[in-house]
């Protein structure tokens, strides 16, 4: 019951330390778990379901959102299992679920944005806004990914310099080479081998940065500072605080010489 509450306590929270947890995740599993591991596609796309619910709950949505959330969660799960069963695929996140993860990340941030900017509007720029914003940041690595692992799959030449093309490519590699693109630091392990595929890194790391000095330094620049109409609240209780103190030394100087009278009588 406890749990239960706890989640219902989330409810239009704007708590986006969850979210942040669960993108992060994602990224974690898609690097870290080997290529063959056979239920890799459905864990991501799991974890890819749950982060959008996640993002949904916490944002406190309209009673439409949820609806959309459940089709694209029921559409994730079944291509994931289906690609899984297909025969002869050793990276099991396959074309149909590549499309699939990459609709709900290009469906989250609106969900997350559109959350934080109530946020903002409500309390100014919080803690949770500012991870709501680190979060668009990284599923922007995880949408470069799957848009790098799409390209593989329906060209012909391999994607990465020095290696062979192979229908399915190896998403870890696709993976890590977002996230290396888009924090510019660049190791050189894996070069695009295709001029469309070096457009979209360049893209990438221009997108990236671009948004770290304008998005994410404008979010957490403004961190603790209230809205505009708490600010004008604050200076209206300031005003009526001193009016009031100002009364009070008006009274006391009036009260000083009936007091002075009573004594000389």
């Amino acid at each position: 019951m406890k749990v239960v509450e706890e989640i219902q306590a989330l409810r239009g929270s704007h708590s986006y330390l969850v979210v942040f947890v669960l993108v992060l995740a994602i990224i974690m599993v898609a690097i870290a778990l080997p290529p063959d591991d056979s239920g890799r596609g459905v864990l991501m796309v799991a974890l890819t379901a749950l982060t959008l619910f996640a993002a949904v709950w916490v944002s406190g949505t309209t009673a439409w959102t949820p609806r959309i959330v459940v089709c694209l969660a029921v559409f994730a799960a079944a291509a994931a299992v289906f690609t899984w069963l297909l025969p002869g695929v050793k990276d099991e996140v396959g074309l149909a679920t590549r499309l699939v993860i990459l609709s709900v990340v290009v469906v989250l941030p609106f969900v997350i944005g559109g959350g934080a900017l109530r946020a903002m509007k409500e309390d100014g720029v919080t803690l949770g806004v500012v991870f709501a914003a680190v979060s668009i940041y990284l599923l922007i690595a995880i949408a470069f990914a799957v848009a790098y692992a799409i390209i593989s799959d329906l060209q012909s030449d391999p994607f990465f310099s020095g290696m062979e093309p192979m229908k399915f490519g190896f998403f870890p590699d696709f993976m890590y080479f977002s996230v290396i693109t888009q924090s510019t630091v660049g190791y050189g392990d894996f070069v695009p081998a295709t001029g469309l595929g070096r457009a979209f890194a360049s893209a990438q790391a221009l997108v990236g940065q671009l948004y770290l000095v304008s998005v994410v330094a404008v979010v957490v620049g403004n961190f603790g500072r209230g809205t505009d109409r708490q600010r004008q609240m604050q200076q209206q209780k300031l005003k009526a605080l001193q009016g009031e103190v100002q009364n009070l030394e008006v009274d006391q100087d009036e009260s000083e010489p009936a007091k002075k009278e009573d004594g000389g009588d």
